[in-house]
């Protein structure tokens, strides 16, 4: 029994269980090399079969390059170390691992999407409880990975680990917990940094660390988990922002972001009289008590980078625990229009500067007159195919009530995928919109959400839970 640096040890593996045994202490092995797991697992079986193991046992090894790892690095075979769990030792929790390095003073990669699902496809088939070791300090980057891989299996769950000198925080413990459900993370992390961490979880009313990407029912929790249930509202100034934080409840902010001739290249809320800028308005919601979603309306493709950066900023400084949207009407294939970004360039803008946001994209409005065709949805499917962000694509009420076949194929493009159906008055009436807004009610309820004008979303829940 050794850890690495050491490789050599007096204390045995037998003489160890024998210890472990007496205790109420459960077992953990992690096997450096392969050539050690066969061995260890003979002992295993023998010790269950003279006097049994009454306690969990978790069989851990790295069997995937993770960040900031060559991979001339050797790591132990997947397969070999699988197929002799399944072999000797079923009766385990399986703890495969990432091989990770990670120095303070460099910059360090985290773990991507591809680890993630390489690891996935490995572990898809076994039928034991799974826990995936993560080194913490690299956890909060990363998540909406890990997020996606918890969501595989209800057997699947993390467990997160730190080295001695590693700058772990709480902040990045509770943002983990917060975002995740109480059993399904484990928590290998050294005091003081453990302690600090299970005195603040545990605070009655305390404040919830959310991810800026996820999903709005998590946030809202509405009624039903219903979309309809979640309000939206419209500001234009720093007078009906401040209006609305004093005076609403909760709900998605649509801050349509612009510049002005004095300020060009610098994001503000567009339409303001004065000078309103997007960090200011954003400072302002953030620091309100109260639920508050953020959906940022970017009127051109200059804007996007800087607002993407405000962002990002505000992340860093660990201020971003709403949930954010970043929406604009795009180009792309058979609704290529001049004058809008293209769709690849608003996908790779959005992932090079702050990927963390619920994607919302629209088509141009002049391509709508027939409705939401079919040769529309399809290539707006293909382009958003395949990301691991959340997608909401953003309609419009009055063409959508000509496309009832378009619905269909979005809501079947992808279960992270949602529809958001906008009707305000400079739209038409209430009633030129409401067979769209009828039309999306039929099913998926929690994957709806309707940006309305206050008078249309009365008129529309009445007729709704009244009919």
């Amino acid at each position: 029994m050794a850890h690495p640096p050491d490789i050599y040890s007096d204390n045995t593996l037998q003489e160890w269980l024998d210890a472990v045994l007496k205790s109420n202490k459960g077992i953990k092995l992690d096997f450096k090399t392969i050539e050690s797991v066969g061995p260890s697992l003979d002992i295993l079986k023998k010790k269950a079969l003279e006097s049994g193991i009454n306690r969990p046992v978790w069989l851990n090894a790295d069997i995937l390059h993770g960040p900031n790892v060559p991979g001339f690095i050797e790591v132990v075979n997947a397969t070999s170390f699988l197929n002799l769990i399944q072999e000797k030792f079923p009766n385990a929790t399986i703890s495969p691992g990432w091989q990770v390095l990670y120095v303070s003073l460099l910059p360090n990669k985290t773990y991507t999407r591809a680890m993630v699902e390489d690891m996935y496809e490995l572990l898809k088939n076994v039928t034991q409880k799974v826990t995936f070791p993560i080194r913490a300090v690299m956890g909060k980057n990363a998540w909406p990975h890990f997020k996606w891989l918890l969501e595989q299996s209800p057997s699947y769950s993390l467990t997160l680990w730190q080295e001695k000198d590693d700058p772990v925080t709480v902040e990045d413990l509770l943002f983990i917990r917060d975002n995740s459900q109480p059993d399904q993370i484990y928590y290998d992390i050294y005091d003081p940094v453990l302690s600090a961490f299970k005195e603040v979880a545990f605070q009655p009313n305390r404040s919830r660390r959310f991810y800026s990407g996820g999903n709005l029912i998590d946030y809202f929790k509405p009624r039903n988990s219903d979309g309809i249930y979640i309000q939206w509202h419209s500001i234009d100034n720093r007078i009906t922002l401040m209006t609305l934080l004093k005076e609403g409840d909760s709900g998605m902010i649509v801050v349509p972001v612009g510049e002005t001739q004095s300020n060009p290249g610098v994001p503000t809320v567009d339409g303001s009289d004065v000078d309103f800028q997007l960090q200011e308005c954003l400072d302002l919601i953030l620091v309100s008590p109260k639920p508050w979603g953020i959906y940022l309306k970017i009127k051109s493709q200059e804007l996007l980078s800087p607002s993407l950066a405000l962002l990002k900023h505000l992340n860093e400084r660990k201020f971003l625990y709403n949930p954010t949207w970043i929406n604009m009407d795009v180009s792309y294939g058979r609704f290529a229009t001049p004058g809008y970004i293209g769709g690849d360039q608003f996908i790779k803008e959005i992932n090079k500067v702050f990927p963390y946001v619920t994607i919302a994209p629209g088509w141009p409005k002049e391509l709508l007159v027939q409705g939401y065709t079919k040769p529309l949805v399809e290539d707006m499917t293909s382009l958003f195919k395949g990301l691991w962000q959340e997608v909401s694509y953003q309609l419009q009420a009055v063409p959508l009530g000509k496309s009832l076949l378009a619905i269909q194929m979005l809501q079947q493009s992808s279960p992270r995928h949602s529809l958001t159906v906008e009707h305000q008055l400079e739209q038409g009436s209430y009633m030129t919109g409401y067979k769209g807004l009828i039309l999306v009610r039929g099913r998926n309820t929690d994957k709806v959400f309707y940006n309305l004008h206050k008078d249309y979303s009365s008129n529309f829940a009445r007729d709704v839970f009244t009919s």
